[in-house]
C-alpha cells in the first residue's frame, strides 16, 4: 500500500512540525516567530520553484526526471537546471523569511531560518512528489530530505548571514555565486542519484562538499576572531 490521502498528509505534517520545532527552538528571535517565518519562507520557496518550472514549460523546456535517468552527460545540464530553479527558490524564501537586522546574532538567526525554510521546502516537495511510493522509502526521504536541502543551501546562508561591512554590489555578487554553487551541487547530486552503481557515492560527495566547506569556513572565522581578540588585548 502506497502513500496516499490523509495518512500521507498527516505524516508529512508531523515531520514538518518536528523539523520546524528543532530549527526554531529557543531562537534569538523567539521559537514561534522563527518557526512561522520558516513556514512561510518554505512555502514561498515552493511557490517560487513552481513558478520557475512553469516559466520553463512556457519557454518550451519541460525538464523531466526521466531525461536525467536515461541521459548521459547531457542529462547533467538538465539536472543543473533543476538545481538552479530550486536553489534560487530557496534563496528567495530564506531572504524573505530572515529578519532584516544587522545586530549581533544575525548569523545564527539566518542559519536557523535557513534550516526551517529548507525543512518546509523538502517535506512539501516530498508530499507532492512521493505520493504512491512505498511507505518506508517515502518516509525515509521525507524525514532526511531537510538535511540534504539544508546542506545545499549552506552557501546561500553564508552569503545572507555575513553582510556586515559588505557593499550592495559585493553582496549581490556573493549571493549570485552562492546560488550558482548550490545549483551545481544540487544538479550533481540529482544526476548522481540517477546513475546505477556509483551514483550513491556521487550523491554523498555532493553533500559532503558543502559540509567540509562549512567546517573550513567556521574554523577560518574562529581563527580570525581569535587573532582580533589577541590584537585588542595587546592594544589594551
Amino acid at each position: 500500500m502506497g502513500t496516499h490521502g490523509a495518512a500521507w498528509l498527516a505524516a508529512c505534517s508531523a515531520l514538518g512540525a518536528a523539523w520546524l520545532l528543532a530549527a526554531s527552538w529557543r531562537a534569538e528571535t523567539g521559537t514561534v516567530p522563527t518557526a512561522v517565518r520558516g513556514l512561510f519562507g518554505g512555502l514561498a520557496a515552493l511557490g517560487t520553484a513552481y513558478i520557475g518550472y512553469g516559466l520553463m514549460q512556457i519557454g518550451g523546456l519541460d525538464v523531466r526526471w526521466e531525461w536525467i535517468e536515461r541521459g548521459a552527460w547531457p542529462a547533467l545540464g538538465f539536472a543543473a537546471l533543476i538545481g538552479l530553479v530550486e536553489e534560487a527558490a530557496k534563496a528567495a524564501g530564506i531572504a524573505l523569511a530572515a529578519p532584516a537586522t544587522r545586530r549581533e546574532g544575525r548569523a545564527r538567526t539566518v542559519w536557523r531560518t535557513t534550516a526551517a525554510v529548507a525543512a518546509v521546502f523538502a517535506i512539501a516537495e516530498a508530499l507532492l512528489t512521493l505520493r504512491g511510493a512505498s511507505w518506508p522509502v517515502a518516509l525515509g526521504r521525507a524525514a532526511l530530505g531537510p538535511v540534504a536541502h539544508g546542506l545545499l543551501a549552506a552557501p546561500v546562508a553564508v552569503a545572507l548571514a555575513e553582510t556586515t561591512g559588505v557593499s550592495r554590489t559585493r553582496f549581490a555578487l556573493r549571493l549570485l555565486l552562492a546560488v550558482t554553487l548550490a545549483a551545481l551541487l544540487h544538479g550533481l547530486g540529482d544526476w548522481s542519484v540517477a546513475r546505477p552503481g556509483w551514483g550513491r557515492a556521487g550523491f554523498a560527495a555532493a553533500l559532503l562538499a558543502p559540509t567540509l566547506w562549512l567546517y573550513a569556513h567556521a574554523r577560518q572565522r574562529r581563527y580570525a576572531t581569535a587573532q582580533l581578540d589577541r590584537k585588542s588585548l595587546r592594544l589594551a
